[in-house]
């Protein structure tokens, strides 16, 4: 009889032990879990009171909506393409020179400067329609990011604006 106990026993903190290195495990692979991550994959700790964002996501997203929410044609996609490059190119510049340059005033400046740019070249390639069902899914994920806790604390912008 106690045999019977000791193997029950033996079980139930085996299965409780492999409940909860599973959770860990599930954890530590969450994308939203504090820290950013570069597209190398190394780690980048979000700065300024930001949590788990990544400026150049806003550009990301913006295509990924244009893509499969909007679901445009393929020509305007092949026209949108070079635009979303251009200006996910240049924000990843001014990221970097911020980083190294700590000057993140300018780069703010600069990030105001890289959005008008990108919604002015992506009136050249979309229907004003088009435009603004993008707008509106920004603002959309935009409210879902704050309401998460993520995003800047105390406001800020929005490249979808």
């Amino acid at each position: 009889m106690k045999r019977r106990w000791f193997v029950l026993t033996a079980i139930l903190a085996m299965a409780a032990v492999t409940v909860f290195l599973t959770n860990q495990v599930t954890q530590a692979q969450r994308p939203d879990r504090g820290g950013m991550r570069n597209r190398d994959g190394g780690g980048m700790r979000g700065g300024g009171g930001m949590r788990g964002f990544s400026p150049t996501s806003v550009i990301d997203n913006s295509w990924t909506d244009l893509t499969f929410s909007l679901k445009v044609d393929d020509e305007t996609l092949i026209k949108a393409r070079p635009v979303y490059q251009k200006h996910r190119d240049s924000l990843e510049k001014t990221v970097k020179e911020a980083s190294s340059s700590g000057d993140f005033g300018a780069v703010r400046e600069a990030m105001g400067s890289i959005r008008d740019g990108f919604q002015s070249d992506l009136k050249s390639v979309l229907t004003e329609d088009q435009i603004v069902k993008l707008n509106a899914l920004q603002t959309e994920r935009t409210q879902q990011m704050m309401n998460r806790g993520g995003g800047r604390r105390g406001g800020g912008g929005n490249m979808g604006r």
